[in-house]
């Protein structure tokens, strides 16, 4: 499980101590970047791309450097986000068959 799965597959940081929030807080902030900058890049190649002269190689590089760290965080996240479905489907279960006891 990677980090941002751990953090996101969290129900309650509220009884965490200061240097598990500081790791939850550096990780989040670091996938949040992460995301934006790959989005960002999503845009400018499929704008730029489209025949412009202006949108350098350099340029190009950067923006696949960006999507590629974007990419890193999207297998965590969606894990995380199955993870979650799956323990909520879990304790319905669970509340239910308690019910019919």
């Amino acid at each position: 499980m990677s980090y941002i799965e751990q953090i996101l597959s969290r129900t309650d940081i509220s009884n965490e101590d200061t240097e598990q929030l500081k790791f939850i807080r550096m990780h989040s902030e670091g996938a949040y970047a992460g995301l934006l900058s790959g989005l960002g890049a999503i845009g400018n190649i499929t704008f730029w791309a489209c025949d412009n002269k202006e949108y350098t190689d350099e340029m190009a590089r950067a923006d696949l450097c960006s999507l590629g760290e974007m990419l890193m965080y999207i297998p965590g996240i969606t894990a995380a986000l199955k993870f979650n479905a799956d323990e909520a489907d879990f304790a319905i279960n669970d509340r239910e068959r308690k019910k019919k006891r």
